[in-house]
């Protein structure tokens, strides 16, 4: 009889272990927006599923590391970000969707860049496939440990998510940040990270392209001149292109843009959040 008590009470233990609560945290986050997030692990290869979307996870000593990020065009509901190990459904990460309002600007660019014609399109056609192949190859880890920081200190020309009208005829929004910067002055990466992409595009022209891990991107364009190499691994602060004026400008600037898990994204919300996260490690 002890022999059956005791294979009983094993049995409800173990049970109680494996439907246990998954513990729940409540989240905020704006349209265009990321939040960092951080949890206990106990696996080697845990998940993290957002409604249905995938969200790779970065793991370090019993620790695990996510960046979860809401869409400029969001539709303002609420989602629940749930963490998975061995099948089991650890942790829920509940996030409410506040609004966040954008500017609005007119832009007057040359009419060659607003309505394309054949010859650009199949250009801009073909580098968008190049790019889309970029952003599908982001490497498996963060390749960083420092906070993000803003590519240059100067006055900033357009913010983040300005709903735009070229030349009183095209809509569109400006889903990145413009630094006012002369011709010819240096650009350091906001943060360590693979050179994925350093060339002319028909939109940024002279463009570096930066892979921090985990489908996290920088996008430096407008340059006069690449400067990083393909391949390479830059470090924070490193110079890796000097600002211009070509492509789709109306005048000499830095357009960076931060792409997170194919979206873009405001930079200044990575860099605060990386603050929050990584200030207190060093």
């Amino acid at each position: 009889m002890k022999i059956i008590l005791l294979a009983f009470a094993i049995g409800t233990a173990a049970c109680a272990q494996k439907f246990a609560k998954a513990a729940e945290t409540q989240e905020i986050i704006k349209p265009g927006d990321v939040k960092f997030l951080e949890f206990e692990v106990k696996s080697k290869n845990p998940t993290l599923d957002c409604n249905g979307e995938k969200v790779k996870v970065f793991v370090g000593e019993n620790k695990g590391q996510a960046i979860v990020r809401e869409s400029y065009f969001s539709p303002m509901k609420p989602f629940i970000c749930e963490l998975k190990e061995n099948g089991q459904v650890t942790h829920k990460f509940k996030f409410k969707v506040l609004d966040k309002e954008y500017k609005s600007e007119v832009l007057r660019v040359d009419m060659k860049r607003v309505r394309l014609n054949k010859k650009d399109q199949a250009r801009a056609n073909k580098e968008q496939v190049m790019l889309n192949k970029i952003w599908a190859s982001s490497v498996d880890e963060f390749q960083f440990s420092e906070p993000f920081m803003a590519p240059l200190k100067s006055h900033i020309t357009s913010v983040y998510g300005t709903r735009r009208l070229y030349n009183k005829n095209k809509k569109g929004q400006h889903l990145g940040t413009d630094f006012r910067a002369a011709i010819g002055e240096k650009i350091p990466a906001a943060n360590r990270g693979k050179v994925v992409f350093s060339g002319d595009l028909f939109y940024t022209g002279g463009t570096v392209i930066l892979d921090h891990g985990l489908d996290v991107f920088t996008v430096y364009g407008h340059l006069s001149k690449p400067i990083a190499k393909e391949g390479s691994i830059v470090e924070r602060g490193d110079i890796i292109g000097l600002s211009g004026n070509s492509g789709r400008t109306s005048g000499p600037h830095l357009h960076w843009g931060v792409k997170i898990q194919n979206q873009y994204i405001d930079g200044f919300s990575l860099i605060d959040e990386t603050q929050r996260v990584f200030a207190n490690k060093k």
